[in-house]
């Protein structure tokens, strides 16, 4: 499938989307849908960029960003939103030239890169009271395997930055370790490179008691387009990303986030994600994405318009009402929840139960992250993606 032509520009781009994936998919169509014109820009061809909802795509390079605005003399009333970690770190970069002209949410400015690096997000979640996981930090191998005697088992490791260790994961998200022996043998393997790593305590208890929160925190620090729900599986099973997503209320979640979030004095798009620790009772943070994420549809079913609250306040527009988000939209990565469910099925010794998903209620809306009927292209060239993905790793 051909990209959309960037040759014969006309007119102004409203939003550019950086990334390609389902993530990037949903902001293309968000925006487009509220009669935004959209570029989309990534370093590999993913499904988004076949979309009718992207007006012109290409592929650039990270530290091409810049260049490609200047080349296309993108002004400043176009709004850059990316939906990946990888590119937030290129637009924080990039923003910071002199020569930059477009709009970037205020996160971008700075606090974007404290979340995304999870040794500095965990100082900051105990700066401010938040509960967490118990984590250890180790800059290294050394420091690693020195703690190997000290923590409890099953853990999880996690490099500080984890798209700089994604080669070395090979999809996965997290490495998990059942005891020591396992441990250490994850430390051996480990390359140089991806800086520092930290070890996570489990939370017991079944993937279905992980809650979410997604919004958009105006510049002004007013609330917008707040959605919650519950992460259902995950794929990979246990630590990866959601494949089966319920939008419900959550209260404790949705006050615990906009408190936390007015008190770093966070401003832009962000989504949230929680578990409850069944051995206090107590909600803990998992972690907190500041760009839209790969569940970010289920908003956009839901009523929520987040992108589209993003644009207009930058724009200085009047803000969309706010209304109740629909509740009981299930939201299904379909192949991905399939295997884990499968897994689920299948692995008895797991750490963690089988998911509650058969006593949610019926759904009342369905949403799938790629294929839509008026939008059909992504979903035939997902395949393809999946393969050279696949291909990928195995080099």
């Amino acid at each position: 499938c051909p990209l959309p032509e960037l040759a014969a520009m006309s007119g102004n781009i409203d939003v550019i989307v950086l990334g390609s994936s389902p993530t990037g998919l949903y902001a293309a169509r968000e925006a487009s849908q509220a009669g935004l014109k959209v570029a989309m820009l990534d370093m590999a061809s993913g499904c988004a960029l076949h979309s009718r909802h992207v007006s012109r795509g290409e592929i650039v390079g990270a530290g091409d960003l810049m260049g490609w605005l200047e080349a296309h003399s993108v002004i400043d009333t176009t709004l850059i939103i990316p939906t990946s970690d990888v590119w937030i770190e290129a637009l924080m970069l990039t923003a910071s030239d002199a020569r930059f002209r477009a709009k970037v949410l205020p996160a971008y400015q700075g606090l974007a890169g404290v979340l995304l690096d999870k040794r500095r997000f965990h100082q900051l979640c105990g700066d401010h009271g938040m509960e967490t996981p118990g984590v250890w930090m180790a800059q290294g191998s050394d420091e690693l395997a020195a703690l190997s005697l000290q923590i409890p088992y099953p853990c999880i490791l996690k490099p500080a930055l984890i798209h700089r260790a994604r080669k070395f994961l090979r999809g996965k998200k997290v490495l998990l370790a059942r005891s020591r022996a396992e441990f250490v043998q994850h430390v051996e393997s480990m390359p140089d490179g991806p800086g520092g790593w930290l070890v996570q305590e489990v939370i017991p208890g079944p993937e279905s008691e992980i809650t979410l929160f997604g919004g958009y925190i105006a510049r002004d620090g007013t609330p917008m387009q707040i959605f919650t729900g519950r992460k259902l599986r995950q794929y990979p099973a246990g630590f990866g990303s959601a494949s089966l997503v319920t939008s419900v209320p959550c209260p404790e979640t949705r006050e615990t986030t906009l408190d936390f979030l007015g008190r770093i004095g966070f401003r832009g798009i962000c989504g949230a994600e929680y578990k409850r620790d069944p051995r206090d009772g107590r909600l803990k943070i998992i972690e907190i994405n500041p760009r839209p994420t790969l569940w970010f549809q289920a908003t956009h079913e839901a009523g929520c318009r987040v992108l589209e609250a993003a644009w207009r306040d930058t724009a200085g527009l009047d803000p969309l009402p706010e209304r109740p988000q629909l509740d009981c939209v299930r939201w299904r990565y379909l192949l991905k929840d399939l295997a884990s469910a499968v897994f689920y099925l299948r692995e008895s010794d797991f750490v963690f139960p089988e998911p509650e998903v058969l006593g949610m209620r019926a759904a009342r809306l369905r949403s799938w992250p790629v294929f839509r009927a008026d939008d059909p292209v992504p979903a035939l060239a997902e395949p393809l993606v999946f393969l050279k993905k696949a291909l990928g790793r195995r080099q």
